[in-house]
Order: structure tokens, then sequence, then C-alpha cells
């Protein structure tokens, strides 16, 4: 267990560095051009950049380990990020492209470690998914406020300085392990399409990944930027409620890890889906903010949920050696089924009043039951032969 919460750790310092870091960035691009677009397209050059390392991911990690993979690609971040305090500001979505890519290799690589360094896995995923929500609630205010009350500077600074200490962490986690092998013998040259025909024909990693992918396209219901056009045009209040409804997001899928943290049984994946559909028409037919935030925070905690069970899942039913690879598909096709679903759910928003956008967002939520029974069933079956 030591190895596993080393590894916690420094991704804890790489998570409160990435929020410092994309705040200070955001309002440094912003202050530096006068334009927000510029702004705006902080987010694109992240998507383009863990997108990107799905296509590289396989051919890596068949030449370096695990560990080797994390400490080199939190090694190169923290060199990234030194030269972004440096760069000017046409040079720093570049940067921020090459340090998002280097992100796609840490996140399935992390994920990959869990069943290798603990037995309870859903326990283990319940503290990964909680404590990274916890550094999405607290980090972005208190960024916002370093950048607000000192500088953009002092938060990239800060930043880097926790990039360095997660580094250095690291190399400690890697040092820890007995072992550190992802490539088994015989399985020495995996490519992109190799991880794609694994996926395709592992009955259950292939189920999964649709749930996760599918999921992806519906969860973009619930971006920051569609709730501030639902409090502007269907609730007509304050848009300072916006944070307190970020804010009951966040916090419910707190509460969701901490309820599978001590849960003895997995969650089911159907029950889940059924909750966020009636979320979603709840969030579509109500208009009071009191009801909003009721479903909100049901919308969080069946996220979560799912988060976890779907990893969990993965994580007791595929090969080790294979698993790297099939979260790098993952989060591929999670990148890009949300850049569509952003894009689909923005364009409703402009053309539909909101609240029928989440009524059609329910709709669509709707086959995720049916996905998560399947693999509900699924998975009973598998225990039971156990």
């Amino acid at each position: 267990m030591k190895s596993f919460y080393l590894l916690l750790v420094s991704q804890w310092l790489a998570n409160i560095g990435d929020v410092l870091y994309i705040v200070a960035l955001i309002a440094l691009l912003y202050q530096q051009t006068g334009s927000a677009l510029a702004a705006a397209g902080f987010p694109i050059a992240v998507t383009i950049g863990m997108t990107g390392s799905g296509l590289f991911f396989a051919r890596v990690l068949s030449q370096f380990t695990l560990g080797q993979t994390l400490l080199v690609t939190q090694l190169l971040k923290t060199v990234l990020l030194g030269v972004v305090i440096w760069s000017e500001s046409m040079l720093v979505l570049g940067l921020v492209v090459l340090i998002a890519f280097l992100d796609g290799f840490a996140r399935p690589v992390q994920a990959s470690f869990i069943p290798r360094l603990t037995t309870n896995r859903q326990q283990a995923n319940s503290l990964v998914q909680g404590s990274n929500q916890f550094i999405q609630l607290a980090m972005w205010p208190l960024g916002t406020m370093v950048v607000a009350s000192f500088s953009s500077a002092l938060a990239l600074t800060i930043a880097l300085m926790l990039f360095i200490l997660s580094t250095l962490v690291t190399f400690h986690f890697v040092r820890s392990l007995d072992r550190d092998v992802t490539v088994e013998d015989g399985e020495s040259d995996i490519s992109l399409k190799d991880s794609l025909a694994f996926v395709r024909t592992a009955p259950f990693a292939r189920l999964i990944t649709v749930f996760v992918t599918f999921e992806s396209f519906v969860s973009t219901l619930w971006i920051s930027a569609l709730l501030l056009v639902y409090l502007e045009r269907h609730l007509h209040i304050d848009t300072g409620w916006w944070g307190t409804m970020n804010a009951s997001f966040l916090v419910s899928m707190i509460l969701a890890s901490a309820y599978l943290y001590r849960a003895k049984r997995n969650s089911s994946l159907a029950v889940s889906s059924i909750l966020s559909v009636g979320a979603a028409l709840l969030f579509g037919v109500t208009s009071h903010i009191a009801f909003a935030l009721i479903a909100l925070a049901v919308q969080g905690y069946a996220t979560q949920l799912r988060i976890i069970q779907t990893n969990t899942v993965l994580q007791e039913t595929t090969p080790a050696s294979q698993l790297p690879y099939v979260y790098s598909v993952q989060q591929t096709a999670y990148t890009l089924a949300f850049s569509i679903g952003s894009l689909t759910f923005g364009l409703l928003a402009d053309g539909l009043p909101i609240a029928i956008v989440y009524l059609i967002g329910a709709g669509l939520t709707v086959p995720l039951v049916w996905l998560g029974r399947h693999i509900d069933l699924t998975d009973d079956v598998v225990q039971s032969a156990r």
C-alpha cells in the first residue's frame, strides 16, 4: 500500500498544479491579448493534446514500463511549464497542447497501476476519484483568488514548484515498486491498431468503452457554460448562483466516493443511469433554483458512481498487461465524444430554449440505462463464477 499512497500523493500534487496553471494561463492570455477567443482556445488546446496522446500511447507503452512512462511524462510536464512561464503569449497554447499530450499518458497509467498495487479496487478508485473532485472543488476558487489577489506569474510559479514535487514523489514511487512491468513476453510491439483490436474482441472491454464514450457525450449537458445559460435564460436569477451550482455537483461527487469507499458491494450502473435521466428531466421542468440544485446533486452523485464502477469492473475483468491500452483507447474516445457533445449541446442551446435542451438530454441518457443493465448482469455472472 505504500506504493499506492506514493502514487496518490504524486498525482494530487500534479492535479493541484494543473488547476493553478490552467487558471493562471486563461487569465494571462486574456490580459495579454484582450481576446475572449484566445482564452476560450485553452480548452481546445487541452482537447487536442489529450486526443493526440492516444495515437502514440500504445507504441510508447510497448517500449517502456508503466513507472518509466509516468516519471518521464511528469518530468517533461515540469520542463514544459517552466518554458511556458518564459514564453510569449503566441507560444503558450502550443505548449499547453504538449502538456495535455503528456497528461494523456499519465492518467491511463495511474488507473492501470491500481489493480497492481491494491486488492480493494473499489476502495482505491473511490479514493482516487473523490480526491480528484475535492481538488477541483477547492483549487478553482483558490487559484482564482491567487490570480486576482496577486498575479498569474505567482500562480504559475507555485504550479511549477508543485510539478517539481510531483516529479520527486513519482521518482520515489517508481523506486518503491517491487515489479514495474507492462509488456509480457511476445507483446513487445503493440500499436494503436492492436489496442483497438483488443477492445473490439474483448466483450467486457468493448461494452464498457461504449458505455464510457456515450456517457462522455451526454455528460456535456452539465458543463459549466450550459449551466450559466440555464441560469440566465431559464431561471432568470443572479449569475452568482453559478458557483453554487458547480459546487453542488462536485460535492455530490465527493459524497458518492465516500459512500463507495465504505460500501461492501458494487453499485448498479443501470440504477445510477436512471438517476441521471431523472435529474435531467427535473432540471428541464423546474423553474426554482432549489430543485435545480437537487437535480445537480443527483446527477453529480450518479456520475461519480458510474466513474468508479466502470473503472472497478474494467480492472477486475481485463488482464493487467492489456489494461493500459484499453484505458488509452477509452481516453481518446472519451475526449472526442466530449468535444462532439459540447458542440452539439452548445448548438442546441443557441437554437432552442435551454429547458428543452435538458429534456432532449434526458432522452439521450436513456440508452445508458440499457448499457448499464447489460454490464451489471455480465458482472454478476463473472463474480458468481469466482
